[in-house]
């Protein structure tokens, strides 16, 4: 019998050299603003805690207190998915670029992107963790206990519907 070997996904830190390629081509392709490592997007999450506010603001002073980390699943040398992640308080967690190449879907790997992220906020002692996924990709985020909160966002984002989805660590 002929030996056949199957190719392995394996989960590694990539840069932002690297990231990039992918999220300017394949996740934001056309994309009209400057791709960056973060996003100067911040949601309060104290007001959510207090009166369920799913309001979005932009504060770049982010930039200058915290580390974005890049992940993705490489099989045969190909990237085919990525993700990444960095705080946006001292206490809260942003997942941020999440895509997989189509022909990599349905088994699982948007999920362990996911949960890679969570297990770095938690490394980081975050209490929550947020993102603002496409209405295609909730269903990936609800399965791995994401809560979508307010309204569907389209006027006001470029590859848009999106929602605030987050999960308390």
């Amino acid at each position: 019998m002929p030996e056949i070997e199957i190719p392995t996904y394996v989960l590694k830190e990539i840069s932002f050299d690297e990231i990039y390629p992918v999220w300017d081509k394949r996740l934001w392709p056309g994309r009209k603003s400057k791709i960056e490592p973060m996003s100067s997007l911040v949601w309060n999450s104290r007001l959510f805690l207090s009166w369920g506010n799913s309001e979005i603001k932009k504060d770049s002073s982010i930039f200058d207190k915290y580390e974005p980390k890049f992940f993705a699943f490489v099989i045969d040398d190909e990237v085919v998915g990525v993700n990444s992640g960095f705080r946006t308080e001292d206490s809260v967690y942003r997942s941020r670029g999440l895509w997989v190449d189509p022909n990599h879907r349905g088994l699982g790997l948007g999920q362990q992107l996911l949960t890679q992220a969570t297990k770095l906020a938690k490394e980081e002692k975050c209490k929550v963790i947020w993102s603002m996924p496409r209405k295609s990709a909730m269903e990936t985020y609800e399965s791995v206990g994401f809560n979508k909160i307010g309204e569907w966002l389209d006027e006001t984002v470029e590859f848009g519907p999106n929602a605030v989805a987050y999960k308390y660590l």
